[in-house]
């Protein structure tokens, strides 16, 4: 009896360590997985960000640009520095394609009811946000240009930082913290050039 019990009792373990093995393992995947799709909405961003761009145009851009200005000692995004002086930048979010021509659906399908898009069906929430910051002019040889210098054709670039955040809905926080707590967060960068403007900017 008493080796029967030993064998039980080294059974219960075995399986025990085996059950807990496996649902840590779903989980490491269940978070790499999140971690992918969340890079996949940083990456969205930021070709959504210099589609946004190139259909308004390097004009109606630069003017935009020009008027979105953040004060001196504020963070114009969550995680980003907070300078002493003050910025200009010129912001998309995913909440700007919500009634754009040919979006059908969101890049993480979140209702169940509906027909899937670019991935399954998910409790968390995608999101993201578009910044360009740190604008600056740039000149190209361009074919025909007077190299004179009479009348430059003059480009500029737009660094573009997309955040790309999923949560599930209703997730907790801790104390002064405006992070949720099962949030991943992931940025990609781009680099938008505009132009030509011709005469200078």
């Amino acid at each position: 009896m008493l080796i029967v019990l030993m064998v039980l009792l080294m059974t219960t373990a075995t399986a025990t360590f085996a059950v807990h093995s496996t649902m840590t393992e779903m989980r490491a995947a269940g978070y790499s997985r999140q971690a992918m799709q969340t890079a996949y909405v940083a990456e969205g961003g930021a070709y959504a960000g210099l589609a946004y761009v190139d259909a308004m145009g390097a004009q109606a851009a630069f003017i935009q640009y020009n008027r979105t200005r953040v004060p001196a000692g504020t963070a114009y995004a969550p995680g980003a520095p907070v300078l002493d002086r003050e910025i200009n930048l010129l912001r998309v979010t995913m909440d700007d394609f919500a009634v754009a021509p040919g979006v059908e659906a969101p890049p993480l399908e979140t209702e169940a009811s509906v027909s899937r898009s670019l991935g399954q069906y998910n409790a968390y929430d995608p999101s993201f946000s578009v910044d360009g910051t740190d604008l600056y002019r740039t000149y190209r040889q361009v074919a025909g240009r007077d190299q004179t210098g009479r009348d430059p054709m003059n480009y500029v670039r737009l660094n573009m930082t997309a955040r790309g955040r999923m949560a599930p809905p209703g997730d907790y926080r801790a104390s002064g913290d405006p992070r949720d707590y099962h949030e991943t967060a992931v940025n990609a960068r781009a680099m938008a050039e505009m132009g030509p403007f011709a005469g200078g900017i």
